[in-house]
């Protein structure tokens, strides 16, 4: 297992290859990617520099590249302020790194650093605005944009509900939600597959989303959200996949705090 000192020297190979005059790196966590900040002499501009160590198929190189593609269109043809992506001095989204560090080829890419702040209250009613607008923009650019042939992205249909379904499940061997609170989430979970089965998939309700649009991954710059942590971007009915999240969430915590209540 690297270390950070390790993924810190990984970086600054790959920063050789952007046309990047950078002065210190910082390190953020680890997660499905080890991050950096990449300072440079000029405090307006930062980047982000990610190194993707999952092993899952959604990290795929050719995965990768599709999330920046989408976010390079964003930046192209909407005023939204997204991480857009730094092409390297080959003109590439994903720079491969070989080093005596790992046995495998390491995957990085570079963005530009979004500046603003994760909210640690309740949003405003102004805020709250702002954010649907943001919401309303995204879907608007994925119902009118044509994907380019290759772009691969998971998707998020029947299978992937019933998938998420059996994950949910392991809580109630964990003994972290009952069985009765995962019957009526089955129940409501079968429902939305029904409705997804049936739908017919038009421009106007099946393209690209974001998919993880929680408080954590939008940071306010003044009043204006900033969208965030693109790295789980999949195709799905646009406005299904949020009455999936809805309604399992609230079903989850609803019936949680039922049974605590009235034990």
């Amino acid at each position: 297992m690297l270390s950070e000192e390790d993924y810190a020297k990984v970086a600054k190979e790959a920063l050789h290859q952007y046309p990047i005059y950078w002065e210190k790196l910082v390190y953020l966590g680890k997660s499905d990617n080890v991050t950096f900040q990449v300072q440079t002499n000029d405090d307006h501009q930062k980047f982000l520099i990610k190194i993707h160590i999952s092993t899952i198929s959604i990290q795929s190189k050719g995965n990768i590249a599709s999330e920046l593609i989408w976010l390079e269109a964003l930046v192209k043809d909407t005023n939204l302020v997204v991480p857009a992506p730094v092409r390297n001095l080959q003109g590439d989204l994903v720079t491969e790194i070989s080093t005596d560090l790992s046995e495998n080829t390491i995957m990085v890419t570079i963005h530009h650093w979004i500046h603003g702040s994760v909210l640690q209250r309740e949003p405003t009613s102004n805020e709250t605005e702002n954010l649907a607008l943001l919401m309303a923009a995204l879907h608007k650019h994925s119902m009118h944009w044509n994907a380019p042939e290759g772009f691969n992205r998971p998707i998020y249909n029947s299978d992937h509900l019933y998938s998420s379904l059996n994950q949910l499940k392991r809580l109630v061997n964990l003994e972290l939600i009952s069985s009765e609170v995962f019957v009526h989430v089955e129940e409501s979970a079968h429902k939305i597959a029904n409705v997804i089965q049936n739908y017919k998939r038009l421009p106007s309700n099946w393209g690209v989303i974001h998919s993880d649009l929680h408080e954590s991954n939008y940071v306010f710059y003044d009043d204006t959200p900033q969208p965030i942590d693109f790295r789980i971007v999949a195709m799905a009915f646009i406005y299904l996949i949020w009455l999936k999240h809805f309604c399992i969430f609230h079903l989850i915590i609803g019936k949680y705090l039922f049974h605590r209540i009235a034990k």
